[in-house]
């Protein structure tokens, strides 16, 4: 029987920008873009000042940039507090019943700081994680969030996992291994949802996958099989142990599912399910409004005066 995590490391060590449909680039080149943009207005949040106050000055060379300030953390704090100000407006981008840009960019920001990567390892690195997640995802046919998982910090960091070991060079072993690290490093709880943990579990996935990597690089082992073993990261998060952990994946046929799947950008900082009630109550308005103006000119009527 094939290893679904060994494949997944073959996968993304051997990715090259070449082989990614221009539409998945175009999309990943949006998601860079529109969580570097939310991830500045976020920065503002008084969530991000606490969040590197008490864990922004730990040991460790400060090799990467926070954003927009560019004061220097270690690259796994700035994962972190970059992924906090990514999320915590929650105007960052939607797909995969998560936010895999929030996830991703400040990992790869940091990641990428340090390794001196170029935009275009930038972007096949994005993929290679937002892949990751995708297989990950559509083998669990019962939605995360019923049994209380945040599907951005359970698929997250080893989505982030994948996309540091692509801009680390890690080979196919290296890059496995990385991704069973961080499968171990997942968790993250709906019930968190409207307080400040809810962003901080997100920036955790990012900071979780980068660490991985970098573990794996140095050394540390981890099975091989961690995704699809019958103990695994799949089946433990299986809402009815139905998760599919058989299924071959053959890098040569995959679909691509940044391309199917895509992402939403969002037009409010608020949870994307609200948009269309948005988009709703202000089409009514623009339905509407020139008809209040109109009955607001109107003279009263019998002494009464009109008024909405």
């Amino acid at each position: 029987m094939s290893s679904l995590t060994q494949d997944l490391g073959r996968f993304v060590a051997d990715l090259t920008l070449q082989q990614i449909p221009a539409e998945g680039s175009a999309i990943a080149r949006t998601g860079i873009a529109d969580c570097f943009g939310v991830l500045i207005a976020g920065s503002r949040d008084p969530e991000i000042a606490l969040v590197d106050r008490e864990l922004g000055h730990n040991s460790g060379a400060a090799l990467a940039s926070l954003i927009p300030s560019g004061a220097r953390r270690s690259p796994e704090t700035a994962a972190l507090v970059n992924g906090v100000a990514a999320h915590v407006l929650d105007y960052d981008d939607v797909s995969l019943d998560g936010h895999p840009s929030a996830v991703l960019v400040p990992a790869i920001l940091a990641q990428g700081e340090v390794s001196g990567s170029s935009g275009a390892e930038m972007l096949a690195a994005y993929v290679a994680g937002y892949e990751v997640w995708a297989e990950l995802l559509t083998r669990e046919p019962t939605p995360l969030h019923r049994k209380g998982w945040h599907p951005s910090a359970v698929f997250g960091p080893v989505a982030a996992a994948a996309a540091c070991a692509k801009l680390r060079g890690l080979d196919a072993t290296q890059a496995a291994t990385a991704m069973a690290i961080a499968a171990s490093m997942a968790g993250g709880l709906v019930a968190n949802f409207g307080t400040m943990t809810k962003s901080f579990q997100v920036g955790r996935a990012g900071q979780s996958g980068l660490i991985a990597a970098r573990l794996a690089q140095a050394g540390l082992t981890a099975s091989l099989d961690a995704l699809e073993h019958p103990a695994g990261l799949l089946m433990a998060l299986s809402v009815d142990g139905k998760a599919e952990l058989d299924r071959p994946f053959v890098a040569a046929q995959k679909e691509w599912h940044i391309v199917g799947h895509g992402l939403s950008i969002k037009r409010y900082p608020i949870c994307y399910a609200t948009h269309r009630s948005i988009d709703a109550a202000l089409d009514l308005f623009g339905i509407h409004a020139g008809k209040v103006e109109e009955q607001e000119n109107q003279p009263a009527i019998a002494g009464v005066e009109l008024s909405v």
